[in-house]
């Protein structure tokens, strides 16, 4: 699952204005890269969810990992094979743009979508009668690294090359892919099926496809609540470097902050898992609404101490628990043999509305001058949300899993 952490967005965050210097692009122009990739990558992993369900976790790991290993090394020479292209600056630039474009679509496919999709489905099948609480216990290693991985990748950028950081990143996959060969197994699942409302039969089959799973209310209700806060989140966390500059506070204290924001996402990751084992699957909705809330809040006044601590916890809260709803919400509902095509479609949309928020978040500062009207609008609409989640979205305590 750690694996998956180059190719998200704190990572990339924290190397983009080494990445403009390097490359010479521009905000924008990054920017619609960095959306029209990840949209790519979306995609891309709905055949990653197939993939998955067709030869097994094990063996779609070790693909997944020989993929990341090989684009990692890729995205490390990105200077010297542009070098080698042309001597025409023009057409390095466009190369650049193309050359960077497919490495992180796939990057971004196998990376942050398929390895934390593999590693919570693997434990899901291990601990399948708390699957929330076992993935927020698992989770708390993957959120202190995702808290302390935007200094790794400045540190790994030696003298603020970004290249340096996937080399090493590199050699890092060919070694964790020895292991995980000789290591890992596959553990299988019980077949189960999913049951709604078991109190009322007469509204409900008893048992349903993927397909009519997928044309239910509480399907669109669930990623309406994802997909709004991925495109919020991503939208702030790839351009936090320059969101603090405009606010005069030194870039590095957004760096450093996530080091803190790790440790509430450790919270945050066992308290929603709890909730979810618990079937309180609206209150983990509106919880994830207000803790984003929460911190975009403080970021308007993060110039100050309280404005920081608001930022860091809201934001932590919320990444913690937007990992685990995004997964394990899933298993609560619909369980089965073949349960990769669901979250697959889960994950795709919900980083499709991430990447938007990317240049959504650019385009605003341009047209603008600020972030700030932008960070108004969200903050209304995730109001807006909250009042509609409390009101209009259906009650979940009476799904039922039968074996």
């Amino acid at each position: 699952m750690i694996f998956g952490l180059p190719g998200q967005s704190v990572a990339i965050g924290a190397i983009t204005d080494s990445i403009l210097a390097n490359t010479g692009l521009s905000r924008n122009v990054f920017s619609m890269l960095y959306t029209c990739s990840t949209i790519t990558g979306c995609f891309l992993s709905l055949f990653g969810g197939l993939l998955i369900d067709k030869i097994g976790i094990r063996r779609a790991t070790l693909f997944t990992l020989l993929v990341c290993t090989v684009v990692f090394f890729t995205l490390g020479n990105t200077q010297f094979l542009c070098t080698k292209v042309s001597n025409s600056p023009v057409f390095r630039f466009w190369f650049a743009i193309a050359f960077l474009y497919f490495n992180l679509s796939v990057l971004r496919c196998f990376g942050p979508n398929m390895f934390p999709m593999l590693g919570r489905m693997q434990i899901a099948k291990i601990f399948n009668k708390a699957p929330g609480i076992a993935i927020g216990f698992s989770g708390a290693f993957f959120s202190i690294a995702t808290g302390y991985w935007p200094s790794v990748m400045r540190f790994l950028s030696k003298n603020e090359n970004w290249q340096n950081a996937y080399k090493t990143l590199g050699i890092a996959g060919c070694v964790a892919l020895v292991i995980f060969f000789a290591l890992f197994r596959d553990i299988q699942s019980e077949c189960t099926t999913f049951v709604q409302n078991p109190t009322k039969p007469s509204q409900c089959s008893g048992v349903i496809s993927q397909k009519e799973f997928l044309r239910m209310p509480i399907f669109f209700g669930l990623m309406s609540v994802l997909c709004l806060t991925s495109f919020v989140g991503t939208g702030v966390t790839v351009h936090i470097c320059d969101i603090f500059r405009k606010n005069e506070i030194d870039p590095l204290v957004a760096i450093k902050s996530y080091k803190y924001m790790g440790y509430g996402i450790v919270f945050a990751g066992l308290f929603f898992g709890y909730q979810i084992d618990k079937n309180r699957i609206k209150i983990c909705l509106l919880m994830l609404l207000f803790s984003q809330f929460f911190g975009l809040v403080g970021l308007k006044i993060a110039h100050t101490t309280s404005g920081l601590i608001m930022y860091v916890v809201g934001m932590g809260c919320f990444w913690g628990g937007y990992g685990i709803i995004r997964q394990v919400v899933w298993s609560k509902i619909f369980r089965g043999k073949d349960t990769g095509t669901i979250l697959g479609i889960a994950y795709c949309a919900s980083t499709v509305a991430g990447a938007t928020g990317v240049s959504v978040f650019s385009f605003a500062k341009t047209l603008c001058g600020s972030y700030s009207y932008l960070i108004y609008v969200v903050k209304s609409v995730l109001l807006c949300m909250i009042f509609l989640t409390i009101v209009k979205f259906p009650k979940a305590t009476g799904v039922r899993l039968t074996g």
